[in-house]
């Protein structure tokens, strides 16, 4: 089975629990974490959390913090101030949390990117129809669950993203259509373990 980890970068992955109401956090938090989560907010900004296994006592959580952030310093010589910021690391029992934030989907690409996985893309349209352009896409707000062809949804009026399992995807805007993963509501989907969706969400 596949598992990613992010220690051998010395960092870590985490999760995020679903928001219990209609209206989007502003900020994923640690304790409500449950599993690995990218939040791609209204403004254009991004968050992912991760949840780890954390036993090595040769390295405690305040050398893991200074590691993260010295990481994330990189990104911020390269893209600008506070464009990757640690928001938020929490050790509870042999589990730890972190939260990053990051101030637009390329620097998140970036920082993705190095680390190896490459499990989240955010395709142009003409990328996404080269690749994807076969697909049938679900409507997400329609109770028949209507379906579309990818040149009918994969234009610039919405943003694209491409998710890998495991993740809990979730948008401070909407759902509009979605190919593959399980629809939990208007904001949130959920991709399984090797399992890809093609999600597209309001602007």
């Amino acid at each position: 089975m596949k598992k990613r980890t992010l220690l051998a970068l010395g960092l870590v992955t985490v999760t995020v629990a679903l928001s219990s109401c209609n209206s989007m956090p502003k900020e994923i938090k640690a304790e409500d974490i449950k599993e690995e989560t990218l939040y791609m907010r209204a403004d254009g900004s991004g968050q992912v959390a991760y949840v780890e296994d954390f036993k090595e006592k040769y390295f405690n959580l305040d050398e893991l913090k200074g590691y993260i952030s010295s990481e994330l310093s990189n990104y911020n010589k390269k893209y600008g101030e506070k464009a990757a910021v640690l928001s938020e690391i929490e050790l509870k029992g042999d589990k730890v949390k972190v939260v990053l934030t990051f101030k637009n989907t390329e620097v998140y690409t970036a920082f993705n990117s190095k680390k190896g996985e490459n499990n989240t893309k955010f395709p142009t349209v003409a990328e996404a129809l080269s690749e994807f352009g076969e697909l049938t896409f679900t409507e997400a707000g329609s109770e028949e669950g209507a379906k579309k062809a990818a040149d009918e949804v994969l234009t610039d009026k919405y943003n694209i993203a491409v998710i890998e399992g495991p993740m809990l995807f979730q948008t401070g805007n909407k759902i509009k259509y979605y190919s593959g993963g399980n629809l939990v509501d208007e904001h949130h989907i959920r991709v399984d373990e090797d399992n890809k969706a093609v999600v597209v969400y309001s602007k």
